[in-house]
């Protein structure tokens, strides 16, 4: 049984390897249409005014700090876009986030802009933010379940939060990520997790974290087909993808940030591609970094669910081989 996946996307998908001749490096084989896409015009959003209701604790001066960088925001939207969807995302991370990071998990904020003035190029608001922060929680118990390949102990050193402490729902996220690495430097690579908690009114109010893992099957590196660079690059991804090893995803995606200068400049992670063979467990890799057109062989999403991102699901985090700050 055999399934695709394509690095940095979440869907499933079907591959096939075009044995086209390589000519990534050629200046004619460059696919122009690519470069240019249409955009669409964009009205800037200037926030003129904030205020706050509600029973909270936020101070006159973190009251008067906070409005001061919503009024900063650069927001841009289309036309056609209603207020909510940008006035929610300016609540979720000026707003939901730093409460959350203070331990006020049960946090209750709404938002309601009110337009104050209409250009062609530019909309201005008020915006009122109703805020009940509620109790302020405190870890009480942190525990890592069903994980088997590393003993508690070492997974739980992956999250910068310990019983005592603030609670912060965020460091428990940045811990689960520094696990999916743990995890894929030892062949891992479709390990899952997410956490459960419960709180207790008591005083200081306690929250208990159970962090649940879904290790998946170990992988090995079982054949490798580079496309489209030179035989230098070559020769050095294949010592790094060595057949019959245990694929190292951490060590693979390190490789390829520090030998940038090798790839193409818009090298990405739609140029790298993975076959699971489910039977054996060994990987099917390519990395095709050919840019000629019709060489590229697309690859339809199968008809399968992919992973919710959502805090009461299990997180399913994508491997990203590149980033926007790694192009030259």
């Amino acid at each position: 049984m055999w399934v695709q996946l394509r690095w940095g996307l979440l869907a499933l998908f079907v591959s096939l390897i075009s044995p086209c001749l390589l000519c990534a490096q050629s200046p004619e084989c460059v696919d122009q249409s690519s470069a240019v896409s249409h955009q669409s015009k964009k009205i800037k959003i200037n926030i003129v005014g904030v205020e706050f209701r509600g029973q909270n604790s936020l101070s006159d001066a973190a009251r008067t700090k906070l409005a001061e960088t919503i009024q900063r925001s650069e927001i841009e939207v289309s036309p056609e876009e209603p207020d909510t969807h940008w006035a929610n995302a300016l609540r979720a991370q000026t707003i939901n986030e730093p409460l959350h990071a203070q331990g006020y998990f049960m946090a209750s904020t709404e938002v309601t802009p009110y337009l104050v003035k209409a250009e062609p190029d530019q909309l201005s608001y008020i915006v009122s933010f109703t805020i009940e922060n509620g109790p302020q929680y405190r870890v009480g118990t942190l525990q890592i379940v069903e994980a088997t390949a590393f003993t508690p102990t070492e997974l739980m050193k992956q999250i910068p939060l310990s019983p005592g402490e603030v609670f912060d729902d965020n460091k428990i996220w940045q811990g689960i990520e520094s696990m999916k690495r743990l995890y894929g430097a030892k062949g891992y690579i479709d390990m899952t997790a997410g956490y459960s908690a419960s709180t207790h009114q008591v005083h200081p109010p306690l929250i208990d974290v159970s962090v649940q893992v879904v290790e998946g099957r170990q992988y090995r590196v079982g054949t490798v087909q580079i496309l489209g660079l030179s035989a230098r690059a070559e020769n050095l991804l294949k010592s790094v993808l060595e057949p019959g090893q245990i694929f190292d995803s951490q060590s693979f995606t390190d490789f390829l940030k520090e030998e940038r200068g090798l790839l193409p400049v818009d090298a990405s992670d739609n140029d790298i591609t993975l076959g699971r063979n489910l039977d054996d467990g060994t990987l099917q890799i390519a990395l095709d970094f050919r840019r000629c057109p019709g060489h590229k062989i697309p690859f339809p999403p199968v008809n399968v669910s992919a992973p919710i991102w959502g805090k009461s699901q299990l997180m399913a985090l994508p491997d990203r081989r590149f980033h926007v700050s790694d192009k030259r």
